[in-house]
């Protein structure tokens, strides 16, 4: 990456390696890559090529925003992961950038729990080394500053002067990173700081994880704000020159709010996951062996525990005695009963009893019938696990390690009982973790080296984001992946499995976007999503969206006397892509004399010139632009599924003059097709009717054109209006859901 000559000269730094790719064109800047960025990737303990990527999309992601050998504005950067994917090591990586390219100011806004934020405060002072070294630090790092602490206010000024000050050396300014709960005292409390200090061309880096929660105004709906929205955006109004980083794997409700909020991204990032990374493409893929079914009787409580969370517990033990004879790696288990602390106590009392028994039949003789019948419960669980791993140590070696096993383990109940906060876990402390909980690890918390999930918990509200940010069971499992399991109702797996085409899409989207001039901008949002999800909570969408369900069929063009302008252009765009290709008479479908019945059809048309030319042709009534978004997300996934996809294109009566329809005072065409049967006057076969002349197998596309009036004998007011209909099959389908903002300009 070619450097210019002010950055080569204030920071003697080696150029961000690239390799051949060349540098995203809406980059704003072009950061250089000095000390401590390279640190930060070399103590990742990740292999040279993904260190290369990390420091890439690092600079990619800070060069979109405000340049600090110039700051001047702000910048809003949405940042997407994969669940459990390094998100953080991503952020740390931009903070190392964000230091070697003369950023004295990072504030990272790190989780709603007091529990997360200590995470990430903990997880920064290692990934930067924080505390190393003799002499002046390249950081230093605070957590939650007061408005009224006159030593918080002198640290944050002493950064700034630093890196105003030209008598000192790089490596003696130290850049002041400070962590803060994302709760409206603590926001306020640090805006009123900030407030007391001259930040004008002062550059700030902001970074927002997980910013789709709490972050969003949950009272737009009402033409109010949410406290903690507030804050946020007063804590903005506060920096002059700062780049806001949004991170989160589940972006939909930062997509969805107005492009005019003060926190509508400006500009995607989406981050690939390493080669170990596990994710739900694997997980939920077809037939996928990692994942079991909960009975419908073990949903309810009872009494009793349910024989397959029992089940699954056994099976976590097998693969900890495992691990301790292969590696002796500590493992974990979640239980994820619901959100209620009664439950989860019952859960605890459960797992603590059977495990209490197990190791009390396992002391047994072998000759022991209960000893006997437990063993061969824990063979069942073995024998399940070697379906997946083929180098399980031997049973006998696994049931010898099975009493370590249990009393090495820590049974959990992980929520706030009456406590001021969710306990923080030490996890060197136990060879084995049983975790029980609900919010506390919905999203955010890092279950460490989670192999098997118990999840009776439905899908709640149906809100897609939230579901997904609960699936803790993905992440960097690949050497351990064959001991992994995952059990879940039915109804929740099956939206885990209808979420990764969901996710698919929504990355491919915004991947395209990352080098689009005007990005987020004038995307129009557009998703595929089961029709039983929400992409997000309604409370922070102002504008409505349109959905379909995955049935097919026929989509008309309604808004049918458009400007003439855009009639001109749209008939223009017709006839040349019609001329593109070879149509006949269709004779099988229907035979006529008659030219208002004779329609012509091309039936190889690939699927490809056909989403080029939709993509080129305009609509002004929302439902079509709604309608015909969603017909392009159908194609285009059939098009990445198949690239080989024919389309049929018919020329619908292109021998008939004067075919007539009337709309409505707006414009509105309600019945554009031709109905059937009817019989002609003459005699001959009843005419099927417009929607019969379609094919089965693949899309089908009409290309109609008609004068349009008010009344059926009233004057002509357009004559030749091109119009179109299109036909999806049942069999390529998709529930999507499309967004139209209020002020988004066009797509290009």
């Amino acid at each position: 990456m070619t450097q210019d000559s002010d950055a080569t000269a204030a920071h003697p730094a080696q150029a961000i390696p690239l390799s051949a790719s060349p540098p995203n064109p809406q980059m704003k800047w072009v950061p250089v890559q000095g000390e401590e960025a390279t640190s930060v990737v070399r103590r990742s303990g990740v292999d040279a090529a993904s260190q290369a990527r990390l420091i890439a999309d690092a600079a990619e992601i800070l060069g979109r925003g405000v340049n600090p050998r110039d700051p001047n504005g702000s910048a809003t950067g949405l940042v997407v992961g994969n669940v459990q994917s390094g998100k953080t090591m991503s952020f740390t990586t931009v903070i190392g950038l964000a230091r070697d390219n003369g950023f004295p100011l990072v504030i990272v806004i790190a989780g709603t729990k007091v529990n997360l934020l200590n995470q990430s405060h903990e997880r920064l002072e290692k990934d930067l080394n924080v505390n190393a070294g003799e002499g002046l630090p390249s950081w230093k790092i605070q957590k939650n500053v007061q408005a009224n602490d006159a030593h918080d206010e002198q640290s944050i000024r002493q950064a700034i002067e630093a890196w105003q000050n030209d008598e000192l050396e790089d490596d003696e300014r130290p850049t002041l990173i400070v962590t803060v709960l994302k709760q409206r005292q603590r926001l306020e409390s640090l805006t009123k700081l900030l407030r007391k200090l001259d930040l004008r061309r002062v550059p700030v880096l902001v970074v927002d994880d997980e910013a789709d929660q709490a972050s969003l105004n949950t009272r737009v709906q009402q033409g109010g704000e949410s406290s903690t929205y507030t804050r946020l955006r007063e804590l903005r109004d506060a920096l002059p020159c700062h780049t806001y980083l949004q991170y989160t794997a589940t972006p939909q409700a930062p997509l969805l709010i107005n492009i005019a909020d003060v926190l509508s991204p400006d500009f995607p990032k989406v981050l690939e996951p390493g080669a170990d990374y596990v994710g739900g493409q694997e997980f939920f893929a077809p037939g996928s062996p990692y994942i079991r079914d909960i009975p419908p009787q073990d949903i309810a409580p009872g009494n009793d525990p349910p024989e397959s969370m029992l089940e699954a517990v056994r099976v976590f033990f097998v693969g900890l005695a495992a691990s301790l004879i292969r590696d002796r790696r500590r493992r974990s288990m979640l239980i994820h009963p619901s959100r209620l602390r009664a439950d989860h106590r019952q859960v605890v009392q459960w797992v603590s009893a059977a495990k209490a028994t197990w190791l009390d039949a396992l002391r047994q003789p072998e000759a022991d019938p209960d000893r006997i019948e437990l063993v061969e419960d824990f063979r069942a669980a073995y024998d399940h696990l070697a379906t997946t791993d083929a180098e399980l140590p031997s049973f006998e070696d696994v049931v010898t390690k099975l009493p370590r096993a249990l009393r090495q383990t820590t049974i959990i109940e992980f929520n706030t009982n009456g406590r001021p906060r969710t306990p923080e876990i030490n996890w060197r402390d136990a060879e084995g973790w049983i975790l029980v909980g609900g919010q506390a690890v919905d999203r955010g918390f890092t279950v460490d080296l989670l192999t098997v999930t118990y999840m009776p918990r439905g899908v709640g509200v149906g809100n897609a984001d939230t579901l997904q940010q609960r699936a803790r069971f993905f992440g960097y499992k690949r050497k351990y992946l064959g001991i992994c399991r995952i059990w879940l109702e039915a109804i929740t797996r099956s939206a885990f499995e209808g979420y990764v085409e969901h996710e698919n899409l929504m990355r491919h989207e915004l991947k395209v976007l990352e080098t689009k001039t005007g990005g987020l901008n004038k995307w129009r949002r557009r998703f595929i999503l089961d029709n039983s999800l929400q992409p997000c909570r309604r409370n922070v969408v102002s504008d409505n969206f349109f959905r379909a369900t995955r049935a097919g069929g026929w989509a008309q063009q309604k808004g049918a006397l458009i400007s003439k302008d855009l009639r001109t252009s749209n008939a223009e765009l017709l006839e040349a892509f019609a001329q593109a290709f070879n149509f006949a008479e269709d004779t099988v479908t229907h035979q006529s004399i008659e030219d208002s019945q004779r329609h012509f059809v091309a039936r190889e048309v690939p699927i490809s010139a056909v989403i080029d030319m939709l993509a080129e042709y305009k609509l002004e009534d929302p439902r079509d632009t709604a309608q015909f978004t969603g017909m392009l997300v159908t194609l285009g996934e059939a098009l990445r599924q198949a690239p080989e996809t024919m389309v049929a294109v018919y020329r619908m009566r292109p021998n008939a003059s004067g075919s007539r329809r009337t709309v409505s005072t707006s414009g509105t065409l309600e019945k554009g097709f031709q109905q059937g049967p009817t019989r002609l006057a003459g005699g001959g076969r009843n005419y099927p009717g417009d929607s019969a002349f379609a094919m089965d197998d693949r899309p089908t596309i009409q290309l109609h054109r008609f004068d349009l009036s008010y009344t059926d004998r009233g004057p002509i007011e357009a004559a030749a209006v091109p119009l179109l209909a299109i036909h999806i099959p049942p069999h390529l389908a998709k529930e999507w859901l499309v967004q139209l903002q209020a002020g988004q300009e066009v797509e290009d």
